[in-house]
């Protein structure tokens, strides 16, 4: 059960297309250099390796399903416009894939007239690919803050479109991974495209690109929204998130010593990975505590018929969001987990939008949208108060 709400539209929520906005035409200019690239590197094998190029898309998609899953519940307080994450996607599969690839071959050639072939192909992954990539896709996160720095409020906006474009990056460099394999084996391109496929799946999609951009996108964010404080600390930061992608980045194309055993190589690969992961969740962590310290603040001034203390401590996490409506239902009823349910969501938006009224100093009492979310709110705790009663009163 729900009751019925008005519609609130916040105006430019979810639109990217900004023709006024010359980072925007800057944007669209790499996206066509970078789709004219990739249709050179896929074009002159394509008609031999089709089937197995379809089939390592429809892995990849379902990589990109769960991922897409797991960073719309990081976000806490926003979900992130539709268009503005295709952009971020289409940045990192498009253009960084693009311009990483010429980059890489180039810095390979260097690296092999330093040293010699057989080193550079050792280290080069280790030294050029983050060296190359991380400031190509960090490049995506600044783009988005010129052409639509209104979808950045906080640090952890950086955090989500970082880990958006590194996972774009990552499903188009999968794929030209597959097409390279196909074209190479021997007996079948279906199965060079699939095994490099699910390797690369199986063994670094959780510990790959949108963990190290994550992290570069986050520095890039806490330098755009953290205004109040000092800007060498913000540089700082930003600079050391920066380096962090590049030492994540490159720990994992660490190349295993000879000497190692081939069973402890599995072993070690993962190990490396959970170090990547577990800087990850704790940048994360930091950034969703910088969020509930938001929420907090912003929504302090409001009545306790608005928020009550309760309904603060039941918005920290999603966790705490969902066991509340277990309670709920266990006590008063599913009618009641799903009343509470569209209660946090409209307190998520209350604060979206006071926030936003405070950005722009506006010292009137509500605008008409914060106005509408909290007759909205009214409604639903009426409703809820209801069929607690109700349920209370059936019980005795």
């Amino acid at each position: 059960m729900t009751v019925r709400t008005e519609r609130i539209v916040v105006e430019s929520q979810g639109a990217f297309i900004r023709i006024r906005r010359p980072a925007y035409w800057l944007f669209v200019a790499c996206l066509v250099y970078g789709l004219l690239e990739l249709g050179r590197v896929f074009s002159p094998d394509y008609g031999d390796i089709a089937t197995a190029l379809w089939a390592s898309i429809a892995v990849n998609a379902v990589l990109a399903v769960v991922f897409l899953q797991i960073l719309s519940r990081l976000d806490l307080f926003e979900r992130e416009p539709p268009t503005v994450r295709a952009a971020a996607m289409a940045w990192g599969g498009i253009v960084a894939v693009a311009l990483s690839m010429l980059a890489n071959n180039a810095a390979l050639v260097v690296l092999a007239e330093l040293a010699d072939a057989k080193w550079a192909r050792t280290w080069g992954p280790a030294i050029i690919g983050p060296v190359n990539e991380e400031w190509l896709k960090a490049l995506g996160v600044v783009m988005l803050v010129l052409i639509v720095r209104e979808h950045f409020d906080r640090s952890i906006d950086g955090l989500i479109y970082g880990a958006l474009v590194g996972l774009g990056f990552q499903i188009v460099e999968n794929l030209t991974y597959a097409v390279n394999f196909a074209a190479l084996n021997p007996n079948s391109d279906m199965a060079g495209a699939l095994t490099v496929t699910f390797t690369r799946v199986l063994v670094a999609g959780p510990f790959s690109h949108p963990l190290y951009t994550g992290a570069a996108g986050l520095g890039i964010a806490f330098f755009v929204t953290q205004t109040r404080r000092r800007l060498g600390t913000r540089l700082g930061v930003m600079i050391g998130l920066f380096a962090l992608a590049l030492g994540m980045h490159g720990l994992w194309n660490l190349p295993m010593p000879d000497a190692f055993p081939a069973g402890l190589r599995i072993p070690l690969t993962y190990g490396k990975g959970l170090i990547i992961l577990g800087l990850f969740i704790v940048l994360y962590r930091f950034a969703a505590r910088a969020e509930w310290r938001w929420f907090v603040t912003t929504m302090s001034d409001e009545d306790e018929a608005v928020i009550t203390t309760d309904d603060l401590t039941e918005m920290r996490s999603l966790r705490s969001r969902r066991r509340a409506r277990k309670r709920a239902e266990k006590r008063w009823g599913k009618d009641a987990s799903a009343l509470l349910r569209q209660l946090q969501r409209e307190l998520v938006n209350l604060a979206t939008l006071v926030a936003r009224d405070q950005r722009r100093g506006e010292d009137r009492p509500d605008s008409p949208d914060v106005a509408a979310v909290k007759r909205n709110i009214t409604a639903i705790r009426t409703e809820l108060d209801q069929k607690k009663g109700a349920a209370s009163a059936k019980k005795s």
